[in-house]
């Protein structure tokens, strides 16, 4: 007779699953959502998105202004930083430089005798001025921002990296990209959380004398499926903005990794995406795309630098604050 039960009670179970396919889930209230047969899917609360848009941000420094030293006919030297301390000229008998007046000016001592003070000197671009009976003009490197691209996992793909001016039409479509990820996490949620069945014959454990609801748990190949199509769905949306606002491509690439950006002041937006291997995927995904995302001033005086790497890396679901 026990046996029969047991075989009943496994009976009811297969044919609660096997139906469970066909229906269709209502959002219900504190995470659970009730379908029409009785089953209850065990989601988190559904994600909301309202308001102002939250994002994610990185940290940029704030670099000193790079400049060169032409010494008449002998040559340039530089570029340097101009920072209160630097070394100009023959690096057998520098100069040292330091700021005066906020940085406006500077002045220039012999290190080997730095109460002999010549200045101040005006900061500005193609200041010409006579050192030791020679002309000198101060020459800027203009302003940029600098991209260093160095995540461990990366697969040999270069990177997506651009930026965007940040316009009320750029706006309106970062809203439109919030919604869709609202709405495809919210679906990823629902489809990778476990299922409890009313309704049926609730289970007995010997083992803890607790009674409770069957339910059918989720497997982990069905959950990286899931999460695997929603990460390229994501991607694809992004991409798609991507391609129409991220207009402003970097102008040069040194070192193999760092990316120049030049451009007038204003507010901007950052985007960068790369293939990089997912050490938690199995088989033929393992891989996942890292991002990164930021919004930022460009004074158009001072040169911005970011290193991008596998520590701040986000993921879709981190763009915005869900």
């Amino acid at each position: 007779m026990k046996r029969l039960a047991r075989m009943g009670l496994l009976k009811l179970c297969a044919a609660a699953v096997a139906s469970a396919g066909a229906q269709t889930l209502g959002t219900g209230t504190g995470g659970l959502i009730l379908s029409d047969d009785n089953r209850t899917v065990l989601a988190p609360p559904p994600v909301h998105a309202d308001g102002e848009l939250i994002m994610a941000e990185l940290p940029l420094r704030v670099m000193p202004p790079r400049v060169s030293f032409l010494f008449g006919t002998s040559g340039r030297h530089g570029p340097i930083d101009l920072t209160d301390g630097s070394r100009v000229g023959n690096p057998r008998a520098p100069y040292v430089l330091h700021l005066v007046e906020g940085g406006a000016s500077f002045t220039l001592s012999p290190e080997s005798a730095t109460n002999q003070v010549s200045g101040p000197f005006s900061t500005a671009d193609r200041t010409v001025f006579t050192l030791s009976g020679a002309k000198v003009t101060l020459v800027r490197m203009p302003p940029e921002l600098r991209v260093a691209v160095r995540h461990a996992g990366e697969t040999g793909q270069a990177p997506k990296i651009g930026v965007a001016p940040y316009t009320p039409e750029v706006t309106k479509a970062l809203y439109a990209l919030r919604t869709r990820y609202v709405g495809l996490a919210n679906r990823v949620d629902v489809e990778t959380a476990d299922i409890a069945f009313q309704g049926v014959p609730r289970v007995h454990s010997r083992i803890t004398g607790n009674t409770f609801t069957p339910v059918v748990k989720r497997s982990e190949r069905d959950k990286q499926q899931t999460l695997k199509g929603a990460e390229r769905s994501a991607v694809t949306f992004l991409d798609s903005l991507f391609r129409q606002a991220f207009s402003l491509r970097s102008q040069a690439i040194t070192d193999g990794c760092v990316y120049h950006f030049r451009m007038p002041p204003g507010e901007y937006l950052l985007c960068v995406m790369q293939p990089v291997r997912d050490p938690d995927a199995r088989g033929n995904m393992g891989s996942a795309t890292a991002i990164w995302w930021t919004a930022f001033y460009f004074d158009g005086e001072r040169s911005l630098e970011v290193e991008l790497n596998g520590e701040n890396a986000i993921t879709w679901r981190d763009l915005f604050k869900l």
